[in-house]
C-alpha cells in the first residue's frame, strides 16, 4: 500500500521564497461573516425563542474567528443588556454572541 504524505512531499522542491509567500498567502485568506437576509434573521429569531420557550435543544451555527462552529445544547437564558445567549450543553455552558448566530436549528427528535 502507497502511503501518500500529502503537501510534506511538496516541500523539498519548493524555493524558501515560496513557502514564505504560500504562508502568507494562507494567514491573508480568512472567511468573512455571512451577511444575513431578513428571513434568515426571523427564521433564527422564532427558532432561538421557541427553543427558549418549551426548554427544546437547539443547534447553532456560531461565526467566530474566520470559521463557524456547531454548538448544541438548551438555551438558559438571553441577555439582551449585553446581547448574548447563554447555551447549556452537555459538557459546558457557553456566552454566545446573538449577532455571530448564522442559523438555528431544532434537534430532529422534536418534529418526529
Amino acid at each position: 500500500m502507497i502511503k501518500d504524505r500529502g503537501n510534506i512531499k511538496w516541500g523539498a522542491m519548493m524555493m524558501p521564497e515560496h513557502l514564505d509567500f504560500l504562508k502568507e498567502y494562507k494567514n491573508d485568506f480568512t472567511v468573512q461573516q455571512r451577511e444575513l437576509t431578513e428571513w434568515e434573521l426571523e427564521d433564527i429569531q422564532q427558532t432561538i425563542e421557541q427553543a427558549y420557550n418549551q426548554l427544546l435543544e437547539v443547534k447553532l451555527d456560531v461565526w467566530a474567528a474566520g470559521k463557524t462552529t456547531q454548538w448544541t445544547g438548551i438555551i438558559k437564558s438571553i441577555n439582551l443588556n449585553t446581547n448574548e445567549l447563554i447555551l447549556d450543553s452537555l459538557l459546558k455552558t457557553k456566552h454566545i454572541p446573538i449577532h455571530s448566530i448564522q442559523s438555528a436549528h431544532l434537534d430532529a427528535d422534536y418534529y418526529d
